[in-house]
């Protein structure tokens, strides 16, 4: 069960860690914890530019690296051959305890940081996977957040991307 919350400040920066076999999920809260967010939403307006590092060798899209990584620590911004832009970050989660848990603190931050603006938030579970989305409206991308089942692991994904209907 979640609660809606709004906003909260913290005067501190923190991170939290769920912490699995080698490897972490990290969530960062800021002194003010929706800024990543925040700062990620209207970013896709300028395809990310303030964001991007090195760009990364592919034939078949434009690719940079980040140095924002709101999970993991490999993200990139995207730029297909339809000059969609997107924002995706990945991470591989050993357990689906802590793979469970690390969805579901992203998902609290997310919802506290963008149902005050209206963001509708839609969730769908089923055994090996969870799916979380954000969807303010047409104009404004939209925001994804899913774990899956992967061999003998999961995978969390979370991904900025092109409104519904672009």
């Amino acid at each position: 069960m979640f609660i809606l919350a709004g906003c909260t400040s913290k005067t501190n920066q923190t991170t939290t860690k769920a912490t699995t076999t080698n490897q972490s999920v990290k969530t960062t809260v800021t002194s003010n914890e929706c800024s990543t967010i925040n700062s990620l939403v209207t970013g896709y307006e300028s395809e990310f530019d303030s964001i991007k590092t090195d760009k990364v060798n592919n034939q078949f899209t434009n690719q940079w690296r980040t140095n924002t990584h709101l999970i993991g620590s490999r993200c990139t911004v995207t730029l297909n051959k339809s000059e969609q832009v997107s924002y995706q970050c990945q991470t591989p989660i050993k357990t689906q305890t802590h793979a469970v848990k690390s969805h579901q603190t992203l998902v609290k931050q997310l919802r506290q940081c963008l149902s005050k603006t209206g963001w509708f938030e839609s969730q769908k579970e089923t055994a090996s996977s969870i799916y979380s989305s954000f969807v303010l409206d047409t104009k404004n991308p939209v925001i994804t957040l899913s774990t899956i089942q992967e061999g003998n692991g999961f995978s969390t994904r979370f991904e900025i991307a092109p409104p519904l209907g672009f």
